[in-house]
């Protein structure tokens, strides 16, 4: 319907402009007061907007007349304004408005859908008798009034207006002169319902309201229609909810995987830290709630009077209306026990059910709530809870399990913090959500003071407070820092001490740190433990894992400070071994990064330095651990020079990685300083050769890089992995020059020496994924680096083919594989993402959602990847438009855009061609999908994790003969193996 349209008309007649010339006659206000373009069109606007509000009026008068005449249903906006469905007739009436009568040409249309109506009546298709009604604010024209004296004016259709005769319906009120006027008799009629908590005239209102999504067809009304039967709870809802909900936060975002408020459940425990949000989903939740929920703070209320307080709220709730059914709940002398068994039994008279949700119960003994939950049985109870004791003595009482909100994801935090003004990538969210456990009011709290004290850069609000140097204390420190301080001082130093770790330990790696960190045996680390989870601070997982809440972890690493330096070291010290031995029999990414950091804090260069040199940790995404470090390193003056060397190569190796070449030829520069100010070796001489001249071939110098191409080769030791790692990157060097032949060349010999180094065929690797392929590969060997570099020379082979070849595209698939079997996940995202880009090439879009769904994005999520989950999925929004899945594009695409003031900048230019790309799919379509049978090779990358568990095939033991995990460069076996 159009702005000019008559909105009691569905026949599209434009009465409003019928009127728009008188009107424009009326006194005009002062030029300095009109403001509008087009007079005329404010006056049809205003026009159209008075006669719906007073159809919704209208209408809410009817809803309060209905259950006095008898109404079953009261329908609006179908096939008539309004329809008032009796029980033996149906009343349709139309509502005009007119700023001064009424003439025939107004209702022509109406009558001629009458006609309609009646004969669907009159030929079954309709039961019960038709009237019609006419009902208008306006009197009738004499010639309206003529007509309808008339013979020939239907029996059935009455003429409604405000001097008219009196409705022979009570059903449908007397129309007024105005919407004011229509509004003032809604409020009398509201006055005469038995509530008294809403004034008449905010009823009124909500009631209109009502109407007005009714005829929209919002749910849950997508009928259009109200029944007689839900009249009533129609008006407690509008009373009660109102007067007694915690009203939703203006923008309200779900945490993940939050649960249902109303379940068949008859109790519920919900746990969460201060600021976890426990009010505010209760309160969302009850909005969109198909039942009526009863809200008590219990904060201040002693535990035996609860009883008495929700036996009154659920009466007034449900019964409000029923004097004589409260008197039999409310009883005189009755315990609240005894009332809430009264109103439990009138409920299941009634077939009903009460949703209570009682926040605080923390501060209610259970005793009184398990009370409380027997005697009322026809009640549904949802605990809102803090963690703590209680909550283990309710679920062992109750025979329940207490349930968590999780908190906010990176996405919902990266819009949280942009609305609040600030800026943040996919990894500097993941860090916050690690600092705040996710909690939304810290969450919230964290983006306000980065706002203010740090431009609005979350990376650096995070680093300060990681670091425990930040100035403004956060709301989380000032909220958690009551409980904590409140604690036994052994809780309190064992909260700290367990805090250093921020991945799930074992319970016996606990108690073994304990023990260490704290001088105590085996048993009174045991007795520690046992006492945890009444503190509130603890987190499991399954049977075994522990760890204390993120959240928390800040307070705790602060007091381990405030012990002293000689503690804190020992217990880092402490920590790190118990890590080591964790890593040998169970491997993860998340200890590795752990470990990093520890060798940071305890001042162990040199192995950090190792770490950086060995791509594998480039691979598994811990580089941001040990940067820090390295920089520190490499900058020291004073340092050794062999180890500031090494530091320096594996900060020119990330360079490379990313790009960054102004940084690595600087680097690149200090490598050779140190060189000629000292008597390093061969291998540090070979490091800065390497390096580079992969920075002279990026940087196009083709002299240069010919000239290193003659120093390295002369002073290359004798050994094939040392010259098959040189002819790779001689030939990744003359790729990057663009000497693509020989790129081709030397890559395809190195697949094949790769091979048969490995055992393997070429025709091994077709059909068989990296598990199975495992298992063709030789036992009780570290074959990472082989493994590594036959994926790096498949790549090259891919990259130097260029797109649009078969065999590029299976050579893309093999690297995969390979990748995945030496772990080196960055490079499996990064060729998987070329994968996906050659395949969008040659239209082949199910396969290109294939490869993210089954392959890319099982990785990035089980590898806890963050640095490519930005680039891939609004890669992954593009596929999703190409395969029309246009509405699921622009979700990823909404989702994403929290990021984009944070991307790199040709990340964020790539995003904005993507958007538009996104767009033009729409509108116009893409190309239609390839008709292809899937190649055996890429069914099987499919295929892999096909019904299995999304996430990287954990590691869990390391080879006698492997590199020790602790970063050494020794074999297992002669270093942490003995």
């Amino acid at each position: 319907m159009t702005a000019s349209e008559d909105p009691g008309d569905n026949s599209g007649h434009n009465a409003a402009d019928h009127r728009a010339e008188d009107e424009a006659e009326r006194p005009q206000p002062p030029v300095d007061e009109l403001l509008v373009l087009d007079e005329r069109q404010l006056i049809r606007i205003e026009a159209v907007h008075r006669g719906f509000l007073y159809q919704h009026l209208f209408a809410a008068a009817c809803l309060l007349l209905a259950g006095k005449a008898g109404a079953e249903h009261i329908i609006v906006e179908r096939d008539e304004d309004i329809e008032v469905q009796l029980p033996d007739a149906r009343i349709y009436a139309q509502v005009k408005t007119r700023q001064d009568v009424l003439n025939p040409s107004d209702i022509s249309g109406a009558l001629e859908r009458f006609e309609d109506i009646r004969a669907d009546h009159q030929n079954g298709l309709r039961a019960g008798d038709a009237r019609f009604v006419i009902a208008t604010n306006a009197p009738p024209s004499p010639a309206l009034l003529k007509k309808i004296a008339a013979d020939d004016w239907p029996d059935d259709v009455e003429l409604h207006w405000p001097g008219g005769p009196e409705p022979s319906d009570n059903c449908l009120p007397r129309p007024a002169d105005n919407v004011a006027g229509m509004a003032a008799y809604c409020s009398d009629l509201a006055a005469q319902l038995p509530f008294g908590l809403l004034r008449p005239e905010t009823l009124t209102w909500k009631l209109a309201a009502m109407v007005m999504l009714a005829s929209a067809g919002t749910p849950p009304r997508e009928d259009h229609s109200f029944s007689r039967e839900e009249l009533p709870d129609l008006f407690e809802q509008l009373v009660v909810q109102m007067q007694q909900l915690p009203a939703p936060p203006p923008v309200y975002r779900a945490q993940v995987d939050e649960p249902a408020l109303l379940s068949d459940q008859p109790v519920r425990i919900i746990a969460g830290l201060s600021g976890s949000g426990k009010t505010a989903w209760m309160a969302e939740a009850a909005v969109h709630a198909a039942l009526p929920v009863t809200y008590l703070d219990v904060g201040d209320t002693p535990g035996p009077a609860l009883a008495s307080a929700v036996a009154r709220e659920v009466a007034a709730k449900m019964f409000g209306r029923s004097n004589d059914k409260l008197g039999e709940i409310l009883l005189p002398g009755a315990s609240g026990l005894d009332m809430v068994s009264a109103l439990s039994i009138k409920l299941g008279e009634d077939g009903l059910h009460a949703a209570v949700v009682i926040d605080n119960s923390h501060r209610i003994p259970a005793a009184d709530i398990e009370a409380l939950v027997a005697r009322g049985p026809n009640l549904r109870f949802v605990l809102l809870s803090q963690p703590g004791r209680h909550i283990a003595e309710l679920e062992a009482g109750l025979d329940i399990q207490a349930e968590t909100l999780n908190g906010w994801d990176e996405d919902t935090i990266a819009a949280a913090v942009q609305d609040a003004g600030c800026r943040a990538d996919f990894g500097d969210c993941e860090r916050l959500s690690r600092i705040t456990g996710g909690l939304p009011f810290y969450v919230l709290n964290a983006a306000t003071i980065a706002a203010r004290e740090y431009g609005g850069d979350i990376r650096a609000f995070c680093t300060d407070i990681e670091q425990q140097t930040n100035i403004v204390e956060t709301a989380q420190e000032i909220i958690l820092r009551r409980a904590f301080e409140g604690l036994p001082p052994v809780d309190r130093e064992t909260i700290a001490v367990l805090s250093l770790a921020d991945v799930a330990l074992s319970r016996d790696e606990a108690s073994a740190l304990l023990q260490a960190a704290c001088d105590i045996d085996a048993k009174a680390a045991t007795a520690r433990l046992r006492a945890l989870p009444a503190t509130g601070a603890l987190e499991l997982f399954g049977n075994s894992g522990l760890k204390i809440h993120d959240a928390v972890r800040i307070l705790g690493k602060a007091d381990v400070s405030a012990k002293g330096q000689d503690f804190e070291q020992k217990a880092l010290g402490s920590l790190q071994r118990v890590i080591v031995s964790s890593i040998r029999t169970n491997w993860s990414l998340a200890k590795l990064g752990l470990l990093i950091r520890l060798f940071g804090l305890l001042g162990q260069a040199r192995i950090l330095v190792q770490f950086a040199t060995d791509e594998l940790f480039h691979e598994l995404g811990v580089w941001p651990e040990i940067e820090p470090y390295l920089l520190t390193i490499a900058a020291d003056p004073n340092g050794d020079a062999e180890t500031r060397l090494w530091a320096l190569d594996g900060l020119v190796f990330n360079d490379l990685r990313e790009g960054d070449y102004e940084a690595g030829r600087e680097r690149v520069d200090e490598m050779e300083s140190l060189l000629r100010a000292n008597e390093l070796g061969d291998e540090e001489w070979m490091a800065w050769g390497m390096k580079r001249m992969l920075l002279l071939s990026e940087l196009g110098d083709i002299d240069g890089v010919r000239a290193m191409l003659d120093e390295v080769s002369d002073r290359l030791p004798d050994q094939p992995e040392h010259l098959r790692v040189f002819r790779y990157n001689r030939a990744l060097a003359l790729f990057k020059l663009g000497d693509n032949d020989t790129a081709v060349s030397e890559a395809l010999a190195l697949i094949g020496e790769y091979y048969r180094e490995l055992g393997i065929r070429p025709d091994d690797v077709i059909g068989r994924n990296a598990p199975e392929l495992r298992e063709l590969l030789p036992k009780d060997e570290d074959l990472t680096d082989r493994l590594k570099h036959l994926a790096d020379s498949h790549d090259l082979f891919a990259q130097a083919l260029g797109r649009k070849s078969q065999r590029s595209t299976l050579a893309r698939i093999h690297a995969m594989k390979f990748y995945e079997l030496s772990q080196s996940y960055q490079s499996f995202v990064r060729v998987g993402l070329d994968l996906v880009e050659e395949l969008v090439w040659v239209n082949d879009f199910i396969s290109a959602r294939e490869a993210f769904e089954r392959n890319i994005f099982p990785i990035l999520q089980g590898a806890g990847l963050a640095g490519p989950v930005l680039e891939a999925r609004a890669l992954y929004a593009v596929v999703l438009a190409y395969c029309g899945d246009h509405d699921a594009a622009a979700n990823e695409v909404e989702r994403l855009l929290p990021f984009e003031d944070a991307m790199d900048p040709n990340h964020r230019a790539a995003f904005q061609e993507q958007k538009a790309i996104i767009r033009e799919v729409r509108r116009k379509g893409g190309p239609p999908q390839r008709q292809v049978v899937i190649p055996a090779p890429l069914q099987a990358l499919f295929d892999q994790r096909r019904g299995a568990p999304r996430e990287v095939e954990p590691r869990k033991k390391v080879g006698r003969n492997e590199k020790c995990p602790c970063g050494s460069g020794k074999k297992y076996k002669i270093c942490h193996g003995r």
